[in-house]
C-alpha cells in the first residue's frame, strides 16, 4: 500500500490506483520514484512537494520534490528522492574531526541539524570502523557517503508511520553467503532470472595524489600519494582540490587527513562488476534485503562472487509488478549518479 503524508504530516491519503510505479533504493546512496496518477480530485489533493511516500510493505519512504500535471494525458507525474536526501538540506558549518566513523557521522548530523524538522538519530550500533578525517563545509549527506563507503556501512532514512518521523540509521548487511540461510543468484540454478552482467573500469583508479598547503611562512605545498599499484596496473589519478592544514592540526595529523581523503576516492573510483537480476516479489524484505552480501554465479561467464545487494528497484506497471536488485558496485553515469541496469 501507498501512503501519501502532506508536507506538514497532520494528514495522509492511501494511493490506490496509480498507472505506474517506479521506486528504487541504494545501500549508501539518494535513491529516487517516479509515481503516474491520473488526474482527479483525490489526486490532485493528495500530492504536495514536500509531502512524505510510504509503501508499507516494501519500507521505503521519499519525500516529494515536484509534480507535474498533464492535462492532455491526465496525469500526474511525482517524482520524488529518500528522505536520507532531507540531510542535504543543512550545511556543514563547523569543523568536525572523525575517529570512530559510526560516533563521528552521527555527531556531524547531530551538529548540523539546525531545528530540520522530524528527523532524529537511530540507536548506535557500536560499529567499531575507524578513519582520521575532518569534515567541514558541503552538505551533510554528500559529505558523510563517502566515508561511510570506505567501510561499506549503509544508510537509510526510516520512516516511523505511528511517530511520523524520519529517523537516521546506519547498518551493515547480513553475510548470506553460507549455512543453511544462504543466498546464491545462479543463471545455471534459475535463481538469476534476466540475468544482466556488466564490467565496467571507466572511472577506475587505485593510486591517488592528494595536494595540500602547509600553514607555514612559506606556505609551502605538498601532496600526499595513496596507493601501492605498480606498472601497468597502477591507474593514477591527481586531486583537483586544494587542502589547507588547520591551525589546531600538527603536519602529520594533516598528512593523515590527505591520505584518508584518498582512501575515501579509491573506495569510489572502483572497477565496477556487477550483477543485475529480477527477483521474486514475495522474496524482497524477507529471505534478503538491501545490504545483505549473497553469492552469485554464472559458469557461463566464469563469474563467481560474493557481493552485497547495494540496489533495489521496484517497478508497477499495466504488465505487472517486478523488483530488480543490483548486486555489487553500482554502475555510476558520467555525473557520478547511480544508474540502475536491467
Amino acid at each position: 500500500m501507498i501512503i501519501v503524508y502532506n508536507k506538514d504530516l497532520t494528514n495522509f491519503k492511501e494511493i490506490s490506483h496509480a498507472l505506474s510505479i517506479q521506486m528504487e533504493e541504494h545501500y549508501n546512496a539518494i535513491g529516487k520514484a517516479i509515481i503516474t496518477l491520473p488526474i482527479d480530485d483525490y489526486n490532485i489533493s493528495a500530492i504536495e512537494n514536500g509531502g512524505i511516500i510510504y509503501d508499507t510493505v516494501r519500507d521505503m519512504s521519499f519525500v516529494i520534490r515536484n509534480h507535474k500535471y498533464d492535462t492532455d494525458r491526465v496525469t500526474i507525474t511525482v517524482n520524488a528522492y529518500t528522505c536520507n536526501r532531507l540531510l542535504n538540506k543543512r550545511a556543514i558549518i563547523q569543523k568536525n574531526t572523525i575517529s570512530n566513523i559510526e560516533s563521528g557521522v552521527r555527531s556531524v548530523i547531530s551538529n548540523n541539524l539546525r531545528g530540520l524538522p522530524n528527523v532524529e538519530l537511530g540507536e548506535l550500533n557500536g560499529f567499531t570502523d575507524t578513519t582520521e578525517t575532518m569534515l567541514y563545509g558541503g552538505q551533510v549527506l554528500d559529505e558523510i557517503i563517502p566515508i561511510l563507503e570506505t567501510v561499506k556501512i549503509g544508510n537509510k532514512m526510516r520512516w516511523d508511520p505511528d511517530r511520523r518521523v524520519n529517523i537516521f540509521e546506519l547498518y551493515k548487511g547480513r553475510d548470506l553467503t553460507e549455512g543453511i540461510h544462504s543466498v546464491t543468484f545462479s543463471e545455471e540454478y534459475k535463481t538469476a532470472k534476466n540475468l544482466v552482467i556488466a564490467n565496467d573500469d571507466s572511472v577506475f583508479k587505485n593510486v591517488m595524489y592528494v595536494p595540500g598547503t602547509l600553514r607555514d611562512d612559506a606556505e609551502t605545498e605538498i601532496f600526499v600519494e595513496v596507493g601501492t599499484a605498480t606498472g601497468d596496473e597502477r591507474f593514477e589519478k591527481w586531486i583537483n582540490r586544494s587542502f589547507r592544514q588547520d591551525t589546531e592540526e600538527t603536519e602529520s595529523q594533516f598528512r593523515e587527513r590527505l591520505k584518508q581523503f584518498g582512501l575515501e576516492e579509491i573506495a569510489r573510483l572502483v572497477s565496477r562488476h556487477t550483477f543485475s537480476v529480477s527477483i521474486d516479489t514475495k522474496e524482497y524484505g524477507t529471505t534478503y534485503k538491501l545490504g545483505d552480501v549473497v553469492s552469485c554465479v554464472s559458469q557461463r561467464f566464469g563469474v563467481e562472487l560474493k557481493s552485497r545487494i547495494t540496489s533495489v528497484k521496484y517497478t508497477l506497471d499495466i504488465s505487472g509488478e517486478k523488483i530488480n536488485l543490483i548486486l555489487g558496485e553500482p554502475i555510476l553515469t558520467a555525473l557520478g549518479e547511480v544508474k540502475l541496469i536491467g
